[in-house]
């Protein structure tokens, strides 16, 4: 019975856990759509990272004051000498909108990368034209997007939907955050400017994430196979998925964003960090003693109350030998425990939620930095500003570096 009230809260810290990394990376449940605007340039990246263009526009940026220290990186583009700024984000959040705005209204911007897909910016453009008619999402959108995705891609990827979309709908109702927020403001941002300022969808189609998000256990047994072929070198399988996830969190290098400082860097920052993690803490910890609850009312043996002054008196009597072995078998079966969830769910799931998206993204923003140079044929290489989550950053960041 302990073992199960183990298993109820770690199952209640993982859930938890998604709904923060949601907001931290972005992965969303929506159906693929094409894109079409009007008078505004938009690409999205194919499978393969090159951009495919949609649709033709412009916009002016007017000049303000970045506060935005340790939530992004800036630096120049190392082939095309562009200039490049890769925000980091908590999804959702009014600082992160705040922070996006500054940046971008500090210079003239000649290319916006997000990181959306084509079915992602769509329903964003929706929620642009509803803010300004004031109209209401519906309540029912929740359920259509998983039965269309069972429907379209099949039960895996259905499960997976449902799995991140109800995480993310729990944490958004606590939070109070919009779900898109700093998209909207970098999207706002580009309608309402007068020259030209282009749209690049650097991320994969959110679909593929999410097949790729049911086929975890494959995920998890492909990566084991590897671990095995190469003669168990941790270094090359593994190892590089630490790292990754190591330098997503903590950065390693002169342009990498420090979470922890970013996520305490201003009172508005702590206060939207607070409203995402507190109530969604309380909410599981509460579901977590009620399930503990029933569980203990399920135990025919499980004791009524236990008193301090009977502990006392039970250990007093215990043989400390066989106490002290308890102890050190519950450290050790523990630290098992930890070490195999890391290795065949935390890792894994880094690979497809950050390692993969990281490549995609990184393919659209060197195509950005491109498109940029070509529309600047002074030799100034233009601007690149690039909305991403903030645990994409440091990735991203070190691949343009090392290309």
């Amino acid at each position: 019975m302990k073992r199960d009230k183990n298993v109820c809260r770690s199952f209640c810290v993982a859930l938890s856990f998604m709904s923060l990394l949601k907001h931290l990376h972005g992965v969303r449940g929506f159906l693929q759509c094409p894109v079409s605007r009007c008078g505004q340039r938009t690409f999205c990246t194919s499978s393969i990272g090159r951009p495919l263009m949609l649709s033709a526009s412009s916009s002016n940026a007017a000049s303000s004051t970045s506060s935005t220290s340790n939530s992004y990186v800036s630096f120049n583009h190392p082939r095309t000498n562009t200039e490049l700024i890769l925000i980091g984000c908590l999804h959702g959040s009014s600082s992160s909108a705040k922070d996006v705005s500054q940046l971008l209204h500090a210079k003239p911007t000649d290319v916006v990368v997000l990181e959306l897909c084509p079915t992602r910016y769509k329903d964003l453009m929706k929620e642009m034209i509803r803010r300004k008619s004031s109209e209401t999402q519906s309540k029912g959108s929740y359920i259509k997007m998983v039965a269309k995705t069972i429907e379209a891609r099949g039960w895996s990827t259905g499960l997976a939907a449902a799995v991140l979309g109800g995480a993310s709908s729990l944490s958004t109702s606590l939070s109070g955050f919009q779900p898109g927020f700093e998209f909207l403001t970098a999207m706002e941002y580009v309608e309402s400017q007068g020259s030209e300022c282009d749209v690049i969808l650097a991320d994969r189609m959110v679909d593929e994430t999410l097949r790729r998000f049911g086929g975890l256990p494959s995920v998890s047994l492909d990566l084991f196979q590897s671990f095995l072929d190469s003669g168990l070198d941790w270094e090359q399988t593994y190892g590089k998925e630490a790292k990754v996830l190591k330098s997503a969190v903590s950065g390693n290098g002169e342009f990498n964003v420090d979470m922890g400082k970013a996520l305490f860097r201003r009172t508005d920052v702590i206060i939207d960090l607070v409203r995402l993690t507190l109530p969604t803490f309380i909410f599981i910890e509460a579901a977590n003693v009620m399930l503990g609850s029933i569980l203990n009312s399920l135990d025919p043996i499980a004791p009524e109350s236990i008193s301090m002054g009977s502990l006392m008196v039970d250990l007093a009597s215990s043989d400390w030998n066989s106490f002290a072995g308890d102890v050190i078998f519950e450290l050790v079966s523990s630290a098992l425990v930890l070490f195999l969830s890391f290795m065949f769910v935390v890792l894994p799931t880094s690979k497809v939620i950050l390692s993969e998206r990281d490549d995609q993204l990184t393919k659209g923003i060197e195509d950005a930095c491109s498109f940029a140079a070509e529309k600047n044929t002074n030799g100034e290489g233009g601007r690149v500003v690039c909305v991403l989550g903030l645990l994409h950053v440091n990735g991203v960041a070190r691949q343009i570096l090392k290309s």
